[in-house]
């Protein structure tokens, strides 16, 4: 990947496909170096059909995708310098790549890279007028979290925009402040004319209190806010709500 936060590589790869393909999945990594940054992954079940085998049936397709932006997530760095991963998933937002994917049938002539047309470029570039985007939120309370001795807090992030982590973005005020974990069921008990503090009266789970963790905010409400810039996507999403709204609106003559 070229050293910039913005990289534009302008670039055709071409690689042999049999039909039917055997394997399902084409697998994408952004690298640098022989370090993977991040990862996706296009399944051909999804994007191509062999069509019905019926006479009237519905005719297949060729693998297509796109062209649209494709997200890159990778596994993000703890303090202790360990990849962080939920059940074998990357966890971590990379960037995206605008790329389109499209089959043509014959003989390959065996190349594998070429360069975009200058004019090809210049008709994307004229679709992706950039808007500005703001993303606040306000936290109400933080209940059922780890206990431990660290202090917590929460970030509020869209893309790498927000991100502390991410230096390629501008410092947006996306997080809240640190907070000590407080645990709800260490309050005093009365069980008769007893008190017994700070202990549990299993014969009592009601007024004994929860046995969690939580941040006490209590009427100071932490905020976070983001300020991001994409491009206008609103002729895709007026289209896309058009035939949503099309959709509901037809009637099937098949019961």
């Amino acid at each position: 990947m070229p050293p910039d936060a913005n990289p534009a590589w302008n670039e055709v790869f071409f690689f042999p496909l049999r039909l039917p393909p055997i394997c399902d999945e084409i697998q994408l990594a952004i690298l640098s170096g022989s370090e993977v940054l991040g990862t996706a992954t296009l399944h051909l079940s999804h994007i191509s059909s062999a069509g019905a085998e019926l006479e009237e049936g519905t005719p297949g397709f060729l693998p297509c995708f796109g062209p649209c932006f494709l997200p890159f997530y990778g596994p993000r760095l703890d303090p202790a310098k360990t990849p962080s991963t939920v059940s074998g998933w990357h966890v971590a937002y990379r960037g995206r790549v605008l790329l389109e994917l499209s089959t043509h049938m014959g003989t390959p002539d065996g190349r594998q890279r070429d360069t975009i047309p200058p004019e090809d470029i210049a008709q994307g570039q004229c679709h992706l007028p950039r808007c500005q985007f703001g993303l606040c939120g306000v936290f109400y309370s933080a209940s059922m979290v780890p206990p431990g001795p660290e202090l917590l807090r929460f970030e509020l992030s869209l893309g790498n925009f927000g991100d502390t982590g991410n230096v390629t973005c501008k410092p947006a005020a996306s997080i809240t402040p640190y907070g000590c974990p407080l645990f709800d069921g260490e309050r005093d008990v009365w069980v008769g004319d007893t008190k017994r503090g700070d202990l549990w009266d299993a014969q009592c789970p009601v007024d004994a209190g929860n046995r969690y963790h939580y941040l006490p905010w209590y009427s100071d409400k932490p905020v976070a806010a983001v300020t991001s810039s994409w491009e206008d996507a609103g002729h895709r999403w007026d289209t896309l709500n058009l035939l949503c709204a099309m959709c509901r609106r037809l009637v099937s003559t098949h019961g």
